[in-house]
């Protein structure tokens, strides 16, 4: 109770004085979005695309030779002592 008292007191003491808090303005209002409207012709060659290259990620990074295989010969020496 005495709380809400001393607002009010503080309150018409603050505006007499002329020492009340500025207003804020207000925000300027948000532009409407724009319509995204998407053809199915583009999306599906979007589809394609990202298929494609996910498959070609995917196969380059198992084919680890070229067209010509491997030019060295296989190392078939025993192994060692952590791998020297």
């Amino acid at each position: 109770m005495c709380g809400s008292a001393i607002k009010k007191v503080v309150k018409s003491v603050t505006g007499i004085l002329g020492m009340d808090a500025p207003k804020a303005p207000k925000p300027p209002k948000a532009p409407d979005p724009a319509p995204t409207a998407v053809d199915a012709g583009v999306s599906a060659a979007r589809e394609d695309e990202r298929r494609r290259r996910a498959a070609a990620a995917g196969q380059s990074s198992t084919i680890l030779t070229g067209a010509g295989g491997l030019t060295e010969s296989a190392s078939t020496g025993r192994k060692t002592l952590l791998g020297a």
